[in-house]
């Protein structure tokens, strides 16, 4: 994964990257995705989701900006709520899954999973 570049916030909320990047107290991340088996994965999962919504009472987003802690903003691989929102998501997710990709690493991961919990999503 690439160094990340330090970006103020009103930039980061006003900017569309592509891929999105997550937000770390000023610094711009890139996240690992992009690739056939991730891309795959992620849109099996979606849509199996997706096609459970109305059933469930629930919302599927692909790629959802969540502020995770005041200085902190994530994107999820999918995130489900329980009520559909507006621009970015800050309150806690129901659920929140990250498709691993071969690049990741476990201390990256385990504070992402971290975050999620800290700010009061129960599944991860």
């Amino acid at each position: 994964m690439a160094v990340g570049t330090l970006v103020p916030l009103e930039e980061y909320l006003s900017t569309n990257y592509d891929p999105d990047c997550d937000w770390i107290d000023g610094e711009l991340i890139e996240r690992n995705m992009g690739e056939f088996d991730h891309a795959g994965l992620q849109g099996v999962v979606f849509a199996i989701l997706y096609s459970q919504r109305r059933e469930a009472g629930i919302h599927v987003f692909p790629e959802l900006r969540m502020q995770v802690a005041p200085r902190r903003y994530r994107v999820t691989d999918i995130a489900v709520t329980k009520r559909r929102g507006k621009g970015i998501l800050r309150e806690p997710a129901f659920l929140c899954i990250e498709i691993l990709s071969p690049q990741d690493r476990v201390t990256r991961i385990e504070s992402r999973i971290g975050e999620y919990l800290a700010f009061g999503v129960p599944y991860v």
